[in-house]
This record gives C-alpha cells, structure tokens and sequence, in this order.
C-alpha cells in the first residue's frame, strides 16, 4: 500500500510544479522597464553631483560651512589625484592663495600648488603656466619663473608683441635674470617645450575637439583657441610696456537664464585684490539662456584681463 501511494506522489509532483509556476507567475509583479532603471540613476548622478559643485564652490568661494568646505576639499582632491587636468588646475590654485571656510582653514602651500598646477599644465591647461610664474616670481627663482612665463607666451600668446598681461608678466621675470641666467634660460624654456610637448598639444587637441562639439541648450561651449609662436631670440624684439595688468581666474554658476548666479575667484595673479576690482566686470558675462535645461547651474572657467583700466574675456581659457 505505501508503494502505491508512494507512485502517485511521484506522478502528481511534476503537476504541482508546473501549478506553483505559474502561480508565482501570476503573482510576480511586472519587473521596471530598464529605462526607468536608467533614469532614476541619471537623477541620482545628477543629484550628487550638484552637492559636489555645491561643496566646491563653498570651499573655492570661501562662504560656506566646515563641513560643506571640507567635502569639497575631499571631493576635489579625489579628482585631482584622478588625473583630471581642470580639477588639478582648481585643487593647486587652492593651495596658491590658501582659503579659510568657516572653522575650515587651509593654509598656502608652494610645493603643493607646484605639484598640482604642473601636472595641469602638462596636460593643456595654459593657465596654471602664468600661475605658476608668479608663484616661482613669489619664491624668487627666476629660471623657473621664465620658463613657465615664456611656456605661456609659446602656446597662448598670438604675436610676440605688446599682448596685455604676458607680456608684463614676461617684463617682470626677464627682470630678475642674471647675465649667466640670460643665457641658460632659452635652453631651459625650450627643453622644457621639446619634453613636455606632446602631452600639451594633447591636452590642447582635447579640449579643441569639445569646442568643436556642437552645444545644446546645457551645456556651455568651451572656449579654448591657442595660437603658437616661436620663443624670440633675442628678447628686445618684444615690445613691452609696463601697466597695470592682472590675470583673474573665476569659477562661475550660470542660470538658466544665461545669467551669472555665483561668482567666486580660483587665482588672481600678480596680486589677490584684483580678483575684487575685476569681479563686478565679470558678473556681466551672459551666455545662451536654457529654460528647459534640467541642470539649475552650468559650471564654466572665466579668465578676465585687466590692461592698463581695460579689461576683456580672455581666450586664453578652459572650461569645467
């Protein structure tokens, strides 16, 4: 008898399997589409890296709390250590001036803005050269400060001539050479360019092939045209003129309505305070509005010019 019943369970489970399938079936919730999967992983993206672009500009900015300043800190030195050219550009420039943020203090420190601001630099952000000019100007090495000067006037200048803020910086590093030095420093400038070259021009390719993209209604186009010029030989061919020229670098917020919404400044060079006299000029930048961009901020790099009481939107830039 329990061979018998034992049969009829073996004959019957293969039913109360197929039965329980298709009740779990019936019973399954349909699963998400993938593309709603994909969207609310967009939001979430977007989401942290608004907080991101929050906490650095609090910590870039200076107004803030610790606590939003030291995320940024740490959210940018991830990036700088990342090898991303424009984060290393900001991170070095935190430590050219140093900043206080609320109960957040970070001091000025030389060897780590060098650190930084040469590996952006090699990359094709041309505007850690100048900065790293005047910080060697500021530590009193001349062959380092020329180099870097003359490194910025072969890839950024397009004449060798009276070109606004270069050629002072040029006037005020030729300024500090020796006889000895006068001589040594075209080698060095022009080793340093036959070394680095490649990485440079690279950098420079890159960011020309996101100006070429064509823009949309959020996202900014990069504006990043370099010209190239030979190193004069000898230096009297350039005509220099001393004024009052400064180089201010700021990390702008743009609205959706193509306005300015946050202004802060990443470097000013030769001197902090130009950063104040160029801010209010720099707050009139507009750009293309979006209404319909879901992005509440677009990021962009800013570098204004001060020429003798002028000023004007550099091209010599690059964008975030």
């Amino acid at each position: 008898m329990i061979g018998r019943f034992m049969q009829r369970v073996r004959r019957a489970l293969p039913a109360i399997a197929l039965a329980g399938l298709a009740v779990a079936a019936v019973a399954a919730p349909p699963a998400p589409p993938a593309r709603a999967a994909t969207d609310t992983m967009a939001a979430a993206d977007h989401a942290a890296k608004a907080l991101r672009d929050a906490d650095q500009f609090a910590l870039i900015s200076g107004r803030g709390s610790a606590h939003a300043c030291q995320a940024g800190f740490e959210s940018l030195r991830h990036a700088a250590l990342q090898g991303k050219a424009s984060d290393q550009l900001l991170f070095g420039a935190l430590y050219l001036h140093g900043r206080d943020c609320g109960s957040f203090h970070l001091a000025r420190d030389d060897d780590k803005a060098v650190l930084y601001l040469e590996h952006a630099a090699i990359q094709g952000r041309l505007l850690a050269m100048p900065a790293l000019a005047e910080l060697e100007v500021r530590r009193g090495h001349a062959l380092e400060a020329n180099v870097w000067a003359l490194a910025y006037l072969h890839y950024a200048v397009p004449a060798q001539q009276d070109t606004g803020y270069p050629a002072s910086l040029l006037h005020r590093t030729l300024g500090m050479l020796s006889k000895t030095q006068n001589k040594q420093v075209l080698a060095d400038a022009n080793a340093f360019i036959l070394r680095y070259n490649a990485g440079i021009e690279a950098g420079l390719y890159r960011q020309m092939l996101t100006s070429a993209r064509k823009p949309t209604a959020c996202r900014l186009r990069p504006v990043d045209a370099h010209h190239r010029v030979h190193l004069p030989q000898p230096f009297s061919q350039i005509r220099i003129r001393p004024m009052q020229r400064a180089l201010v670098l700021y990390l702008v917020a743009f609205g959706r309505d193509g306005r300015v919404h946050k202004l802060a400044p990443v470097f000013a060079v030769p001197q902090w305070r130009d950063a104040r006299r160029l801010r209010t000029i720099s707050g009139y930048r507009r750009v293309q509005p979006a209404p319909a961009c879901g992005q509440a901020l677009r990021w962009a790099l800013l570098p204004v010019e001060l020429d003798n009481h002028h000023y004007r939107i550099s091209g010599r830039t690059g964008h975030s």
